[in-house]
Protein backbone atom coordinates (compact mmCIF):
# COMPACT_ATOMS: atom_id res chain seq x y z
CA UNK A 1 0.00 0.00 0.00
CA UNK A 2 1.44 3.33 -1.01
CA UNK A 3 -0.60 5.72 1.09
CA UNK A 4 -0.90 5.85 4.83
CA UNK A 5 -4.26 4.41 5.78
CA UNK A 6 -4.27 2.99 9.28
CA UNK A 7 -6.66 0.41 10.66
CA UNK A 8 -6.98 0.88 14.39
CA UNK A 9 -9.71 -0.46 16.62
CA UNK A 10 -10.52 -0.53 20.31
CA UNK A 11 -13.22 -3.12 20.87
CA UNK A 12 -15.24 -2.89 24.07
CA UNK A 13 -17.18 -6.13 23.65
CA UNK A 14 -14.63 -8.71 24.72
CA UNK A 15 -17.03 -11.60 24.25
CA UNK A 16 -16.99 -11.04 20.51
CA UNK A 17 -13.34 -12.05 20.48
CA UNK A 18 -13.51 -14.77 23.11
CA UNK A 19 -10.97 -17.52 22.79
CA UNK A 20 -11.99 -20.10 25.39
CA UNK A 21 -9.93 -22.04 27.90
CA UNK A 22 -6.14 -21.75 27.97
CA UNK A 23 -4.28 -25.00 27.44
CA UNK A 24 -0.67 -24.15 26.62
CA UNK A 25 1.88 -21.35 26.55
CA UNK A 26 4.20 -20.66 23.63
CA UNK A 27 7.69 -19.60 24.70
CA UNK A 28 9.27 -19.90 21.27
CA UNK A 29 8.71 -23.64 21.49
CA UNK A 30 6.59 -25.70 19.15
CA UNK A 31 3.42 -26.72 20.99
CA UNK A 32 1.37 -29.83 20.38
CA UNK A 33 -1.41 -27.71 18.96
CA UNK A 34 -4.81 -28.97 17.97
CA UNK A 35 -5.05 -26.11 15.47
CA UNK A 36 -5.95 -26.50 11.83
CA UNK A 37 -6.31 -24.11 8.92
CA UNK A 38 -10.02 -23.42 8.68
CA UNK A 39 -11.87 -22.87 5.41
CA UNK A 40 -12.70 -19.33 6.43
CA UNK A 41 -14.44 -16.92 4.08
CA UNK A 42 -15.88 -13.43 3.79
CA UNK A 43 -18.99 -12.66 1.74
CA UNK A 44 -19.08 -9.50 -0.37
CA UNK A 45 -22.60 -8.02 -0.25
CA UNK A 46 -24.59 -6.82 -3.24
CA UNK A 47 -23.35 -3.40 -4.33
CA UNK A 48 -19.72 -4.22 -3.54
CA UNK A 49 -18.24 -4.34 -7.04
CA UNK A 50 -14.90 -4.17 -8.83
CA UNK A 51 -15.90 -0.97 -10.58
CA UNK A 52 -16.86 0.70 -7.29
CA UNK A 53 -13.51 -0.19 -5.67
CA UNK A 54 -11.54 0.95 -8.72
CA UNK A 55 -13.53 4.19 -8.85
CA UNK A 56 -12.66 5.01 -5.25
CA UNK A 57 -8.97 4.22 -5.81
CA UNK A 58 -8.90 6.43 -8.90
CA UNK A 59 -11.06 9.32 -7.68
CA UNK A 60 -11.47 9.03 -3.91
CA UNK A 61 -15.25 9.02 -4.33
CA UNK A 62 -17.39 6.25 -2.85
CA UNK A 63 -20.93 5.60 -4.01
CA UNK A 64 -23.72 5.27 -1.48
CA UNK A 65 -24.13 1.67 -2.66
CA UNK A 66 -20.48 0.89 -1.80
CA UNK A 67 -20.76 2.48 1.65
CA UNK A 68 -23.97 0.59 2.39
CA UNK A 69 -22.49 -2.67 1.11
CA UNK A 70 -19.44 -2.14 3.31
CA UNK A 71 -21.60 -1.56 6.38
CA UNK A 72 -23.48 -4.74 5.57
CA UNK A 73 -20.21 -6.61 5.09
CA UNK A 74 -18.90 -5.55 8.49
CA UNK A 75 -22.14 -6.37 10.27
CA UNK A 76 -23.11 -9.65 8.59
CA UNK A 77 -19.75 -11.42 8.26
CA UNK A 78 -19.76 -12.74 11.81
CA UNK A 79 -18.41 -16.27 11.25
CA UNK A 80 -14.62 -16.27 11.34
CA UNK A 81 -13.91 -19.98 10.96
CA UNK A 82 -11.37 -19.53 13.75
CA UNK A 83 -11.95 -22.97 15.23
CA UNK A 84 -11.42 -23.80 18.89
CA UNK A 85 -7.66 -23.86 19.39
CA UNK A 86 -7.16 -22.69 22.97
CA UNK A 87 -3.37 -22.68 22.79
CA UNK A 88 -2.18 -19.46 24.42
CA UNK A 89 0.48 -17.66 22.38
CA UNK A 90 2.62 -14.57 22.56
CA UNK A 91 1.66 -12.89 19.28
CA UNK A 92 5.10 -11.28 18.96
CA UNK A 93 6.90 -14.58 19.61
CA UNK A 94 5.02 -17.11 17.49
CA UNK A 95 6.58 -20.32 16.25
CA UNK A 96 7.25 -20.66 12.54
CA UNK A 97 4.48 -23.22 12.11
CA UNK A 98 1.99 -20.91 13.83
CA UNK A 99 2.90 -18.05 11.48
CA UNK A 100 2.49 -20.37 8.50
CA UNK A 101 -0.93 -21.41 9.81
CA UNK A 102 -2.00 -17.79 10.33
CA UNK A 103 -0.72 -16.80 6.89
CA UNK A 104 -2.80 -19.53 5.28
CA UNK A 105 -5.83 -18.66 7.41
CA UNK A 106 -5.58 -15.00 6.36
CA UNK A 107 -5.19 -16.07 2.74
CA UNK A 108 -8.40 -18.08 2.95
CA UNK A 109 -10.22 -14.86 3.87
CA UNK A 110 -8.54 -12.75 1.19
CA UNK A 111 -8.97 -15.36 -1.54
CA UNK A 112 -12.63 -15.96 -0.71
CA UNK A 113 -13.26 -12.28 -1.48
CA UNK A 114 -11.01 -12.28 -4.56
CA UNK A 115 -12.82 -15.27 -6.05
CA UNK A 116 -16.17 -13.48 -5.78
CA UNK A 117 -14.75 -10.78 -8.06
CA UNK A 118 -13.29 -13.29 -10.50
CA UNK A 119 -9.71 -12.81 -9.30
CA UNK A 120 -6.97 -15.42 -9.02
CA UNK A 121 -5.83 -16.63 -5.61
CA UNK A 122 -2.86 -15.21 -3.77
CA UNK A 123 -0.53 -17.95 -2.51
CA UNK A 124 1.51 -18.58 0.60
CA UNK A 125 5.27 -18.40 0.06
CA UNK A 126 8.00 -18.97 2.63
CA UNK A 127 9.93 -16.04 1.17
CA UNK A 128 6.96 -13.73 1.74
CA UNK A 129 6.73 -14.88 5.37
CA UNK A 130 10.46 -14.25 5.87
CA UNK A 131 9.92 -10.79 4.37
CA UNK A 132 7.03 -10.17 6.78
CA UNK A 133 9.23 -11.25 9.70
CA UNK A 134 11.98 -8.87 8.57
CA UNK A 135 9.46 -6.03 8.34
CA UNK A 136 8.13 -6.82 11.83
CA UNK A 137 11.70 -6.80 13.19
CA UNK A 138 12.33 -3.40 11.57
CA UNK A 139 9.21 -1.99 13.22
CA UNK A 140 10.13 -3.40 16.63
CA UNK A 141 13.81 -2.42 16.47
CA UNK A 142 12.93 1.19 15.66
CA UNK A 143 9.88 1.28 17.96
CA UNK A 144 7.45 1.91 15.10
CA UNK A 145 3.87 0.74 14.89
CA UNK A 146 0.49 1.00 13.22
CA UNK A 147 -0.24 3.87 15.59
CA UNK A 148 2.32 6.08 13.81
CA UNK A 149 1.29 8.55 11.12
CA UNK A 150 2.64 6.42 8.27
CA UNK A 151 4.05 3.04 7.32
CA UNK A 152 7.68 2.65 8.40
CA UNK A 153 8.91 2.92 4.82
CA UNK A 154 12.69 2.97 5.54
CA UNK A 155 12.33 -0.29 7.47
CA UNK A 156 10.17 -1.87 4.76
CA UNK A 157 12.78 -0.93 2.16
CA UNK A 158 15.61 -2.46 4.22
CA UNK A 159 13.57 -5.63 4.68
CA UNK A 160 12.78 -5.70 0.95
CA UNK A 161 16.46 -5.42 0.03
CA UNK A 162 17.39 -8.20 2.47
CA UNK A 163 14.66 -10.35 0.88
CA UNK A 164 15.85 -9.89 -2.70
CA UNK A 165 13.02 -7.49 -3.56
CA UNK A 166 12.98 -4.13 -5.27
CA UNK A 167 13.67 -1.63 -2.49
CA UNK A 168 13.59 1.47 -4.69
CA UNK A 169 9.88 1.45 -5.43
CA UNK A 170 7.41 3.21 -3.18
CA UNK A 171 5.61 1.30 -0.42
CA UNK A 172 3.91 -1.38 -2.51
CA UNK A 173 4.12 -4.36 -0.16
CA UNK A 174 2.43 -3.82 3.18
CA UNK A 175 -1.19 -3.79 4.29
CA UNK A 176 -0.96 -2.89 7.96
CA UNK A 177 -3.52 -3.13 10.73
CA UNK A 178 -3.68 -3.21 14.51
CA UNK A 179 -5.06 -6.07 16.56
CA UNK A 180 -8.23 -4.91 18.36
CA UNK A 181 -7.74 -3.97 22.01
CA UNK A 182 -10.41 -5.14 24.43
CA UNK A 183 -10.84 -5.61 28.16
CA UNK A 184 -9.88 -9.25 27.63
CA UNK A 185 -7.12 -8.81 25.05
CA UNK A 186 -4.92 -5.88 26.01
CA UNK A 187 -1.50 -7.55 26.03
CA UNK A 188 0.46 -9.59 23.47
CA UNK A 189 -1.11 -12.81 24.78
CA UNK A 190 -4.21 -14.51 23.39
CA UNK A 191 -5.31 -17.92 22.15
CA UNK A 192 -4.80 -18.95 18.54
CA UNK A 193 -8.55 -18.91 17.95
CA UNK A 194 -8.87 -15.42 19.45
CA UNK A 195 -6.00 -14.26 17.25
CA UNK A 196 -7.73 -15.64 14.16
CA UNK A 197 -10.93 -13.89 15.21
CA UNK A 198 -9.03 -10.62 15.38
CA UNK A 199 -7.34 -11.17 12.02
CA UNK A 200 -10.79 -11.85 10.57
CA UNK A 201 -11.89 -8.47 11.95
CA UNK A 202 -8.79 -6.78 10.47
CA UNK A 203 -9.41 -8.23 7.00
CA UNK A 204 -13.05 -7.10 7.19
CA UNK A 205 -11.82 -3.61 8.06
CA UNK A 206 -9.53 -3.62 5.03
CA UNK A 207 -12.22 -4.79 2.65
CA UNK A 208 -15.07 -2.74 4.01
CA UNK A 209 -14.16 0.92 3.99
CA UNK A 210 -11.34 0.91 6.54
CA UNK A 211 -13.98 0.78 9.28
CA UNK A 212 -12.75 2.00 12.65
CA UNK A 213 -14.63 1.86 15.92
CA UNK A 214 -16.65 -0.56 18.02
CA UNK A 215 -19.40 -2.94 16.97
CA UNK A 216 -22.07 -0.47 18.03
CA UNK A 217 -20.72 1.99 15.44
CA UNK A 218 -20.78 -0.34 12.43
CA UNK A 219 -23.92 1.28 11.00
CA UNK A 220 -22.34 4.76 11.06
CA UNK A 221 -21.46 5.76 7.47
CA UNK A 222 -18.82 8.24 8.66
CA UNK A 223 -16.74 5.30 9.92
CA UNK A 224 -16.15 4.07 6.34
CA UNK A 225 -13.56 6.27 4.67
CA UNK A 226 -11.14 4.31 2.46
CA UNK A 227 -10.99 1.36 0.09
CA UNK A 228 -7.27 1.49 -0.69
CA UNK A 229 -6.59 -1.66 1.30
CA UNK A 230 -9.47 -3.32 -0.54
CA UNK A 231 -8.01 -2.18 -3.84
CA UNK A 232 -4.72 -3.84 -3.00
CA UNK A 233 -6.09 -7.09 -1.55
CA UNK A 234 -8.59 -7.49 -4.39
CA UNK A 235 -6.44 -6.24 -7.26
CA UNK A 236 -8.83 -3.36 -7.89
CA UNK A 237 -6.65 -0.26 -7.64
CA UNK A 238 -6.58 0.18 -11.42
CA UNK A 239 -8.29 -1.35 -14.43
CA UNK A 240 -5.22 -2.98 -15.94
CA UNK A 241 -1.99 -2.63 -13.91
CA UNK A 242 -2.74 -4.64 -10.75
CA UNK A 243 -0.78 -7.87 -10.32
CA UNK A 244 -2.92 -10.90 -11.13
CA UNK A 245 -1.64 -12.67 -8.03
CA UNK A 246 0.85 -12.20 -5.19
CA UNK A 247 2.87 -14.21 -2.70
CA UNK A 248 1.76 -13.65 0.89
CA UNK A 249 2.95 -13.87 4.48
CA UNK A 250 1.89 -12.33 7.79
CA UNK A 251 3.84 -11.32 10.89
CA UNK A 252 3.35 -9.18 14.00
CA UNK A 253 5.32 -6.62 15.99
CA UNK A 254 4.92 -4.98 19.37
CA UNK A 255 5.98 -1.73 20.97
CA UNK A 256 8.55 -1.51 23.74
CA UNK A 257 6.82 -0.64 26.99
CA UNK A 258 3.28 -1.10 25.64
CA UNK A 259 2.26 -4.71 25.12
CA UNK A 260 -1.31 -3.72 24.22
CA UNK A 261 -0.37 -2.33 20.80
CA UNK A 262 0.25 -5.10 18.26
CA UNK A 263 0.82 -4.23 14.61
CA UNK A 264 -0.18 -6.72 11.91
CA UNK A 265 2.05 -6.82 8.84
CA UNK A 266 0.33 -8.43 5.84
CA UNK A 267 2.91 -8.56 3.06
CA UNK A 268 1.95 -9.14 -0.57
CA UNK A 269 4.72 -9.61 -3.13
CA UNK A 270 4.07 -9.40 -6.86
CA UNK A 271 6.54 -11.33 -9.03
CA UNK A 272 7.51 -8.13 -10.84
CA UNK A 273 9.25 -6.92 -7.67
CA UNK A 274 11.38 -10.04 -7.05
CA UNK A 275 14.91 -9.21 -8.18
CA UNK A 276 16.83 -12.07 -6.59
CA UNK A 277 14.89 -15.32 -6.31
CA UNK A 278 17.72 -17.02 -4.43
CA UNK A 279 17.56 -14.44 -1.64
CA UNK A 280 13.75 -14.35 -1.68
CA UNK A 281 13.46 -18.13 -1.37
CA UNK A 282 16.19 -18.41 1.26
Amino acid sequence: MRNNVKLLSIISIAAALAGGTITALNNNVETAANSTVEAASITLPSGYTKSAIIKWNQTGRASKALINASKKGMIENTYSGAGSDDTLVNVTNLSHSQKVELSKYTLSLINSARHQLGKKSWTYKAGALHFADRVAEQYYSHNKSCWDADHYVPGIKRAAKASGLNSRVSQVYEDEAALPISSTYHTNMRTMSALKNQIHFNVKQMLFGGFYGSYSQMNDSSRYTEWEHAGDLLGCRTKHYDAKTKYFGISFSGLRGDSSKISVHMMGVAKRYIQNYKKFNR
